[in-house]
This record gives structure tokens, C-alpha cells and sequence, in this order.
């Protein structure tokens, strides 16, 4: 298979327009304090084995891009440098985006506009009674213009503000319409790889790794580098709301090929390059499930790792439980994308201070 080198991705990423937003490479930390609880979690939990055999853990290190700095930090400060670079070169004066009440992206939006001076309005939906808080008062405090609707009136009021917007001569960048939204954050997590690489082999991890996160373009945009590069890097993608994996599979080859093509790769995503695990979803889009908060406790406790609910919670919860299952290779490390999200740990204090376990 046709390899690339490491100077011809970096040269493609460097073409891209970009407005400079996070603290970049984030680090690449061991977390033996976590494996050890997994693995005493396993040793009291009578449950716990598989074929008649407790499972063994894999080296465990954490991506911490929940360090990347702006407005508490995440995944998506990468993914925004190259979109802001791209609302700015095309004369965009005006951001419009759609989605739910807690979205990191909504943050993330909201901060690169306060540091690009572009306005920011945000149709906020779902449970619009909330009380804000989390990433939504943060949205606020960092001047979004925000209308809370139920989503059957999202479209409505988006084709409104448009329609305003352009009558005073403004132009107005659609999140959700605008393709090249959909390729940021694969944009972001190829060079990531860059990163990646020279961490692992600092690290002493020279064959194969496993990355575990969520689905989406992050980690899709590191098995793209992986496969131009031809390394042996799987990746397991846990879905954070109920969904079918034909769907993802489907988006992401589509975005991927955009994406080779952009930073003229030889390779596209395949439907498979990515395994996707779709029993962790809890009941819909943003709500916590029991495992979510066993989680979230256990790391917080053992390395003072801070997941939310809604992602990053869902997603350890996922390893956990595969480890328990014997799913994961115990000789494979496992690399946990750690994407941040943590203004959501407060939206949901009430259940995280009263879970049990």
C-alpha cells in the first residue's frame, strides 16, 4: 500500500487557512492509577470474567486535549482553527449555528468568534427549561446572541435570521449547512497524528495501538493518518447517542475522501476502518447512564481525571465495560482521546453528587 511521509501531510495541513486558537501538542499521559482501579473492579466484581478468566488490561495512556486551553479546552480547539481560518477568508461577518443545550461546539463557537470579532448567534434546542448553566452560560458569557427553541422550530428560526442578516447586507456562515464544518475536525485530528507519533514513540509504544474515543471526525481523522502513513493504529469509536453504524460508516468515508483529496493522500476511509460500538449510548442524545457515572467517579478519584456525562464519560464507560467483557486486547495499548467537556460536569451535579455506585 502507497505511503505518505510525515513532511507531506504537515505540508498539506500547512496550506490550510487557519486563526491560530489552542495550545497545541497537548500531552500523552500514562494513567496506571485508572488501570488499577479497572482492574480492581474486575477482582470484586464475581461477574466480571470472561471464559472462566479475569480479563487482563492493556497499557493505558490518555490524549489530553481537554488541555488545548480556550474556554476550558477540548477536541474542538483544533477543529475551530481551521474553520474560523475558513469563515474568515471567505468574508463570513456573521455565525449561525444550531445545537442542543450542553454542546461543546456551541462553546467552542462562541469562543472563536469572541477571539476572530465575528457575531455569534446561537439557536439553542432542546430542553429549553434547563437552567444555565455549563457550556450554555458560557455561550453567554462570551457575547452569543442565543434563541432557546424546541427543535421542531430550529430550522424556522435559523431561515429567519438568515433572511434578516442578508437584508442588512451581512453575510451569514450556516454551521450546519456549510460543508466544510463537516471536514474541520478530520483536518484537525490528521495532524494530530503528527503529534501522536513522535508521543508514542517517546513513550516506547512502537507497534500497534488502539485509539478509543468517540464517534466522530477526531478519531476518523487519526485512522486516516494511520492508514496514509501505514501504521498499525486501530481505532474503536463508542456512539454518544443511539444511531446505526451504517450511517457513520457512510458520513465518514464521504468526509475522508474530501479530506485525502484536500491533502492530496493516497487513501480514504473504508466502511470498517473504524470499529463502532453502539452499546453505550444510554437512552438518547445527552442523558448519563449508571456506568457513565461509575466512570466518571473512578477517574476522577484514581487520576484526577475529569470526564463529562454526555462524551468523554460515555466513552470510558464503554472501555470499562469491554474490558470487563474481554473484548480488549491485553497486549494492544489503548490510547483514550480524552476530548474534554468538562463545563457539562456542572449541568449535571445533582446526579453526579448523588450517584452511589
Amino acid at each position: 500500500m502507497q505511503t505518505v511521509s510525515r513532511n507531506h501531510i504537515a505540508s498539506g495541513i500547512e496550506k490550510l487557512s487557519r486563526f491560530k486558537l489552542s495550545h497545541l501538542g497537548t500531552p500523552l499521559e500514562e494513567a496506571p492509577q485508572l488501570r488499577r482501579a479497572i482492574a480492581a473492579s474486575l477482582l470484586s466484581n464475581s461477574n466480571e470474567s470472561h471464559n472462566g478468566k479475569r480479563s487482563e488490561l492493556p497499557r493505558l495512556l490518555v490524549k489530553r486535549d481537554d488541555t488545548t486551553g480556550l474556554a476550558f479546552g477540548g477536541n474542538k480547539g483544533r477543529h475551530f482553527e481551521f474553520a474560523t481560518g475558513h469563515i474568515l477568508e471567505n468574508g463570513y461577518d456573521t455565525v449561525i449555528n444550531v445545537n442542543d443545550y450542553h454542546s461543546n461546539q456551541a462553546r467552542f463557537i462562541a469562543a472563536s468568534c469572541a477571539r476572530a470579532g465575528l457575531r455569534y448567534i446561537l439557536v439553542s434546542t432542546d430542553k429549553v427549561d434547563r437552567p444555565l448553566t455549563g457550556n450554555l452560560l458560557l455561550c453567554k458569557l462570551m457575547g452569543a446572541e442565543i434563541h432557546r427553541v424546541p427543535n421542531e422550530y430550529a430550522q424556522q428560526m435559523v431561515d429567519r435570521l438568515v433572511s434578516d442578516l442578508e437584508s442588512e447586507g451581512k453575510k451569514p456562515f450556516v454551521v450546519p449547512r456549510q460543508e466544510f464544518a463537516d471536514l474541520m475536525g478530520m483536518f484537525g485530528f490528521v495532524e494530530t497524528g503528527l503529534e501522536l507519533e513522535h508521543q508514542l514513540q517517546a513513550s516506547g509504544v512502537t507497534g500497534p495501538v488502539r485509539f478509543w474515543g468517540l464517534t466522530g471526525r477526531s478519531i476518523a481523522g487519526l485512522r486516516l493518518y494511520a492508514k496514509n502513513r501505514g501504521l498499525p493504529w486501530s481505532a474503536t469509536a463508542v456512539m454518544y447517542s443511539p444511531g446505526e453504524v451504517s450511517s457513520f460508516d457512510e458520513i465518514t468515508v464521504a468526509r475522508s475522501k474530501s479530506v485525502a483529496e484536500q491533502l492530496e493522500m493516497p487513501h480514504a476511509l473504508e466502511p470498517g476502518d473504524v470499529e463502532v460500538l453502539t452499546d453505550y449510548t444510554g437512552s438518547a442524545y445527552g442523558v448519563p447512564f449508571d456506568g457513565v457515572f461509575e466512570a466518571m467517579h473512578m477517574a476522577a478519584k484514581s487520576e484526577a481525571l475529569i470526564l463529562d456525562p454526555n462524551y468523554t464519560g460515555k466513552s470510558m464507560a464503554a472501555l470499562i465495560a469491554e474490558v470487563r467483557a474481554g473484548r480488549v486486547d491485553p497486549t494492544v495499548p489503548v490510547v483514550f482521546i480524552h476530548s474534554g467537556g468538562m463545563p457539562q460536569v456542572f449541568a449535571f451535579a445533582e446526579e453526579i453528587w448523588e450517584w452511589q455506585g
